[in-house]
Order: C-alpha cells, then structure tokens, then sequence
C-alpha cells in the first residue's frame, strides 16, 4: 500500500477558481487558432506595440542586476509626486509616493496590512474577492446601479454599514476608478461625501 502524502496547501487556496479573464483570453486564443473571428475583450491589455523609445531604454538596461530600492526609484517617485502637484494641485511628495509591480500586487498589499473585513461595489475587476479568500478575509459586494452609473452612493454604503451584523468588521471599501470594467468615475464631491461616510463608520 502506498504512503499518502500530505500536501499542507492553505485551506484559503483550495477551491480558489482560475481567473474569468485568464479563462475568457484563453479561449479567444483557442478560437482564433481554429480560425474563428474573435474580437478578445477579456484583458485590458494594450493592443498597440511597445513604443520604440521604450524597447531601446529596456535593452540598455537589462544587464542591469541590482534590488531596486522597496518604495520605487526616487528619481521616478519624484516625477510623480512633480506631476499631481502640476496636474492635480495637490501637496504632495515623493515620500508619498509607491511604485509597485502593478495593482494587483498593490491591492493584495494593502488587504494583507490592513485588518478587517473588505467591501467591494459590483462590477469589480475579478480579482479582489480571491484575493481578499486567500489571506482569510471575508468579503461583501455592494452591488450597483445602471442608474447610478455603476457607482456607489454615500446612502448606498451608510445603509450597508447600518445593516451589518457583528460578524463582519470592514475596514476596507475597495473604489477603482477609472472603473474597471465599465471605465465610469467619480467626481471629487461623489468621494468626499463616501469618505465621510466611511470616516464615520471607521
């Protein structure tokens, strides 16, 4: 009789689905492979080469080999903070600044450094409920409206909040936006009038 092994993978992996859009772009590959028109729309990836400029600066740095600093380059944090101030009108520097791999590993950051639950308005990019699984967070979905735009309202969360019961404690409410996928915004008094709600209910 042969040994079983165990295999100690988390309890918040299992069950974990492949991504929709992972799924829906491998797919149209398949499809386009067998000849069928395909007009992909699972990912929001660029259709356009990579520009010139961009190509010869990534060859001449590739021998390069070193950690680059945790928070991002200085240089490049700078240009960031320089750009809101100018843009945006806003006092910001470049402590203020992270540069990260891309938003994914931002957001799972943040979920992980923060305690509490998490709340999400629907639609939503696909990844932020498996994530929220994996580091043992619960998770709720607000969902939208066609008529509010696909946007969470201040009576919309504080109704939420109110509703609650004791066995869920959110202490994030994740917004993207531009949203992802439907590319709405929000203006700057649609987030001040969330935030309060949101300062209110910590």
């Amino acid at each position: 009789m042969k040994n079983k092994r165990n295999i100690s993978l988390n309890l918040n992996i299992r069950g974990v689905n492949q991504s929709p859009t992972l799924a829906v772009n491998e797919l149209s590959k398949k499809l386009n492979a067998n000849g069928k028109k395909v007009f992909p729309m699972g990912l929001g990836q660029s259709p356009f080469p990579v520009p010139a400029p961009i190509v010869e600066a990534l060859k001449m740095h590739a021998h390069e080999k070193d950690y680059l600093p945790v928070r991002g380059l200085e240089a490049l944090r700078s240009a960031v903070a320089h750009f809101h101030r100018q843009k945006d009108n806003v006092d910001i520097k470049a402590n203020n600044i992270l540069i990260g791999p891309g938003s994914k590993e931002l957001m799972f950051i943040l979920m992980l450094v923060y305690y509490g639950d998490v709340i999400v308005p629907s639609p939503c990019w696909v990844s932020y409920g498996p994530q929220a699984k994996i580091i043992g967070r619960n998770i709720k979905v607000i969902q939208t409206t066609f008529e509010n735009k696909w946007r969470i309202t201040p009576d919309q969360l504080r109704d939420f909040l109110l509703n609650e019961n004791d066995h869920f404690k959110p202490r994030l409410l994740i917004l993207n936006y531009p949203s992802n996928p439907d590319g709405g915004t929000y203006s700057a008094d649609d987030l001040k009038r969330i935030a309060k709600v949101a300062k209110k209910h910590e």
